[in-house]
């Protein structure tokens, strides 16, 4: 009978797309049935919570199986060399291949704001 659980285990995908079904952290995903207490797994300093319904990409490791969460599929592409962090259509935050910083929706500064080395007074 462990042998057949294990077989069965082993025919799960590694990595599959699923949709949130309870936000927050951790998460609950609708892969093959519904999976709670999925971990967060993003890049150091990253901080994103995944809403309720949105599609993420969930990978599974170590020997049970573990799921968690390592992303979402692109929904805004960025040009080839950009990086592009967004929260919603029309706010975010654009690096560009060109060197320019774009900032789009509504800015909110708190503490000191420097243009040019000069700071501006609020």
């Amino acid at each position: 009978m462990a042998r057949d659980q294990k077989e069965e285990r082993l025919q799960e995908p590694g990595a599959e797309l699923g949709q949130v079904t309870l936000a927050g952290a951790p998460v609950g995903v609708a892969l093959a049935g519904e999976r709670r207490n999925v971990t967060l797994c993003l890049p150091g300093g990253y901080h994103w919570t995944p809403r309720q319904g949105e599609a993420v990409l969930v990978i599974k490791s170590g020997p049970e199986g573990a799921p968690c969460v390592v992303g979402a599929p692109e929904a805004d592409p960025a040009a080839p060399g950009e990086v592009w962090l967004s929260v919603a259509q029309g706010v975010g935050v654009r690096l560009t291949a060109d060197g320019r910083i774009q900032l789009q929706g509504p800015v909110e500064v708190t503490g000191t704001l420097k243009v040019n080395g000069q700071e501006v007074e609020g």
